[in-house]
């Protein structure tokens, strides 16, 4: 039997199978001329992720409990099939060691260890309670030595994340300005000490060199209004640099943490949280205090000894944003000044007193 690429939405599972180098149809979800992998094969590195997967979950009557072939399409984003075909996908692959009548595949299971306090209170990042009230922790109650953060379980996800940048690596920082003429390349680092103001990555005071990977992205980000001008600085990276890429939090492959599933799948749902808050467009209307939870976050990473950190852009689709701690790491190359021609607004539909945006 032969499964495909297509079957899958993991990285790592789709990268085993495009190696084995076969092209053929698929047995499972009937794709044809497909990247194809033999689940018979020996040794079979696809076969042992999903076994190793399979065997964290244990059949229980607890309310929360569900089939494995839900929990598996709910609790991990792996697979890119039908709840029926996946069923039988990974009972082909793990039969030679759990067998296809075990209960595991029959009955409704859990990871018990989500259900462990004490397990979630030693391997959780944030003390196995939600990132709101951790948040809600920093803002209000303990803001600089959290009891609920748990440092060596977040620090030892980081080294996944690590994310490398080579000198030379091009990143750009926009500023609006008030005519053509715009800014000097000397004008575009970070600004002095006493006009730092608190963002979503840096406290009040702290310098941190907010860029975008190209030159879309940051106009997006600096949020410009039409027939204004806005100068665009190219940084260039002075030295190699290894940065946190935060919003890879959550899209990982879980089978990164191989040994460790059950501590991944217990913070699995916190960094999809820290990752969606990382990203969040300032607004204007914002308090500092909301910034606080997430500047605990980055100052942690910049303790580990890390250059800043990298997340998702919220203005635009597939540009990413960094922030770098400390600005000597980059030199802005040259300045050019454009006019924002126009803008195009797009509504998101949402509830109001008077009923829903059209």
């Amino acid at each position: 039997m032969r499964c495909c690429v297509e079957c899958f939405k993991d990285i790592h599972i789709r990268s085993t199978i495009e190696k084995q180098g076969i092209i053929g149809d698929c047995d499972y979800c009937s794709g044809k001329n497909v990247a194809v992998y033999d689940i018979a094969i020996s040794p079979n590195p696809i076969a042992d992720a999903i076994i190793e997967l399979v065997q964290i979950y244990s059949v229980s009557g607890l309310r929360e409990a569900k089939p494995l072939r839900i929990a598996l399409c709910e609790d991990w984003d792996i697979f890119n099939a039908e709840e029926i075909l996946i069923q039988k996908l990974v009972v082909d692959l793990c039969e030679s060691v759990i067998g296809s009548d075990s209960e595991i595949f029959s009955q409704n299971v859990i990871i018990a260890e989500l259900h462990d306090d004490h397990f979630l209170k030693e391997f959780g990042v944030v003390g196995g309670v939600s990132w709101e009230k951790f948040a809600e922790s920093i803002k209000f109650r303990n803001r600089f030595h959290s009891g609920m953060f748990n440092a060596d379980a977040f620090a030892s996800f980081l080294s996944i994340l690590a994310k490398p940048y080579s000198f030379g690596t091009e990143f750009y920082r926009a500023r609006i300005t008030n005519n053509n003429i715009g800014y000097a390349p000397t004008e575009m680092s970070a600004p002095p000490p006493d006009k730092r103001s608190a963002g979503r990555i840096n406290p009040e005071g702290i310098g941190v060199l907010y860029l975008s990977s190209d030159d879309h992205t940051v106009l997006n980000e600096v949020r410009a209004n039409a027939f204004d001008y806005v100068s665009i600085g190219t940084f260039k990276l002075t030295k190699d640099i290894k940065v946190v890429n935060l919003s890879g939090i959550s899209k990982t492959s879980p089978f990164l943490y191989q040994g460790e599933l059950e501590r991944y799948a217990a913070n699995k749902n916190v960094f999809q949280e820290i990752a969606i808050e990382i990203a969040k467009p300032l607004r204007r209307s914002d308090s500092l205090i909301e910034y606080l939870p997430t500047q605990y976050i980055a100052e942690f990473i910049k303790s580990q000894g890390y250059d800043g950190v990298e997340y998702a852009s919220t203005l635009r689709e597939g540009g990413y944003n960094i922030a770098v701690f400390d600005e000597l790491l980059l030199e802005c190359m040259s300045v050019n000044t454009v006019e924002i021609a126009k803008i195009q607004y797009e509504l998101r539909k949402q509830t109001l007193h008077g009923g829903d945006v059209p």
